[in-house]
This record gives structure tokens, sequence and C-alpha cells, in this order.
């Protein structure tokens, strides 16, 4: 039998629900979704290793074995990171799919990487359904029901969508990992596809764990909260806000989606201390209306890559805090 690695997602997780069944590492606010209407997703370590047993055991049923591809399209939602591990359990390779790829360039990522199925979102499905059609190896899809957005296919046995609800309800049962290497694949992430046809890289099990260092030399401390709405089919929300705080045990917050408006809204009701950032999004914050308790908020750092040069020292007073850039 394999000997633990922490630089395998897997084993990390495996590790922390063992050392810190309890502590709530991850938040996925409603704050900035629905107004705090609805509670927010929290996950502890017992959590994520719980759920993530359910799903692998789910992609054993469906016939995945070691190397297989699926794809994975959603929002910011927890069931995201714990298909992620599922993913390192069974040894899989998921594919990160941005929710709002359409039409032929879905398809063209999904024949591409030879993803034999899909996890993804409800309000995903009638694209995924119809990408099916025209990539013969897809075989089975399981839906996460969200109720935040329209869902044009039932998740039913007649239209071939399975319930990522039922899945989760079931009893957990314990999957020994089935990765032998740490430099097997963990993903395909495919790039934007403004040159061309998107390019996959295959990122294995060990840069995953690799990128979760990230935080020791950004600086991040034992008490700080990382928060992030980038993507999670992005590269730089694993990097530098998921994998430093699943090492770490870090608590985590994360939004549906990137907001400006109630960004800083966030930090105040969750205590976020660092936050990442790509490119215009900072102008995009910088834009909004000046508030007189801008600079009244939680946050120390901003994790930045492409700050603009011209506002850069304008937006560590305005907002109280330090950048520190790394772009480039």
């Amino acid at each position: 039998m394999r000997e633990r690695n922490d630089w395998i997602l897997s084993d990390m997780i495996e590790t922390r629900a063992e050392q810190k069944p309890d502590l709530d590492v991850l938040t996925f606010e409603h704050l900035s979704l629905d107004g705090g209407a609805t509670p927010d997703e929290v996950r502890t370590y017992a959590d994520l290793y719980t759920n993530a047993q359910r799903i692998a055991a789910e992609l054993v049923r469906y016939g995945m074995q070691r190397g297989d591809r699926f794809a994975l399209m959603m929002r910011n939602h927890p069931e995201y990171v714990e298909a992620m591990i599922a993913a390192s359990i069974t040894a899989c390779v998921f594919v990160p799919i941005d929710p709002r790829t359409r039409g032929e360039k879905l398809a063209y990522m999904l024949r591409n990487a030879g993803c034999r199925g899909a996890v993804c979102a409800d309000y995903c499905l009638a694209e995924v359904a119809g990408a099916r059609k025209q990539v013969p190896e897809m075989g089975w899809i399981l839906g996460l029901e969200t109720g935040e957005g329209p869902v044009a296919v039932p998740l039913t046995s007649e239209s071939g969508v399975d319930s990522m609800r039922e899945v989760l309800s079931r009893p957990a049962d314990t999957l020994d990992s089935r990765l032998e290497n740490p430099t097997d694949p963990l993903q395909i992430i495919y790039t934007s596809g403004t040159t061309g046809d998107p390019k996959g890289g295959v990122f294995p099990n060990l840069r995953f764990g690799g990128t979760s260092m990230l935080g020791m030399v950004v600086g991040y401390r034992p008490d700080d909260r990382p928060y992030t709405g980038l993507s999670l089919t992005h590269g730089n929300a694993q990097a530098v806000t998921l994998g430093p705080a699943l090492n770490m045990g870090l608590r985590a917050i994360f939004s549906r989606r990137f907001t400006k408006s109630k960004l800083f809204d966030v930090f105040r009701a969750h205590g976020g201390t660092v936050f990442s950032q790509l490119g215009g999004m900072a102008t995009a914050i910088y834009s909004e209306p000046e508030r007189p308790d801008d600079a009244d908020n939680p946050v120390r750092m901003l994790v930045s890559a492409g700050m603009p040069r011209a506002i850069w020292e304008a937006f560590e007073r305005r907002f109280g805090l330090e950048i520190f850039e790394w772009y480039g």
C-alpha cells in the first residue's frame, strides 16, 4: 500500500480530517449571492472527506478507471472541491470547464480531453446534455441541484442525469486511494482559446500539492482568512486560495463569482484578511463609488496579478491594505 503524501490532495484531506475534523476550513458565502437570505455553505475537513468518498464511490460505480477523465462544470460550490478530492481518491482526472462555456467550444473540450462523463450544476445541464450528443464517449452526468438558475433538463434517470443530492445522502464507504504515483495527472485545465482552439494543460497531483505551498511564499499567517471570487475552474483560485487554505488549515471564504459592489461587505462579515485579484478586477473595484468606511475593513493584503501602476498606491491608501504583486 502506498504511503500517504501530503502533496496529494486526497491524502492531505484524509490526514487533516483525522487531525482537525471539525475545523470549518471552507465557507461559501451567500451575502453576495442573495444578501444572506440563504445560509452560507460551510465545510469542515470531515465534511470534505466524507462527501468526497461518496462522490468517489459514484465514480467507481460509473466504471471510471485510473486515468479516466470527467468534466467539472459549475460555479464556486463546495461540491466542486469535493469532486476534486474524489478525482484524487479514484486516480481519475477532472477537467475544469467554465460554466459559461457553450456549444461547439464545450463539445470540443469534452472530446479533446476524452471525458467519459460530467459533474455539473443544474444551470449547465442543457449545454452539457446537448454537447453529450456530439461526444460518443460521454456517458454519465451527475447534476448538482442548486436552484440558482434555469433548469432545462430534469435530474431523472429518464433524462440520463443522476442527482448529486442523492449521492451525498448515501452512507459513506471509505475507498482506499487508487493513486499510485504523485506524478499521475489530477486535472486538465484548458486555455481560453483566444489564439485558436483551447489547449489543455495536464497538471499532476504533485502540482496541486506544490501550489498549496504558495501561502507560505506570499506570507499567509496562521490566523488569516483568504478570500476569492475567482472561479475554481481557474488556476489562480486553486493555487492562491484553495490549496493554501486546505494545506495550512486557513478558513477560506469563496463567493460564487466575483463581486465588486459587495466585496468589502463580505470581508467585514466574515473577517477576510487576504484576497486575490487579476488584472482588470482592480480597476473595477477601484471604480466603485467611494465610501467613508472603505478603509474600515479587516483586509491586510491583496495578492495581485496585474495591478495597474496608476492606481497602485491610491488603492492601498483607500482600502487600508498592502499589495503583494506577483505578476510575471
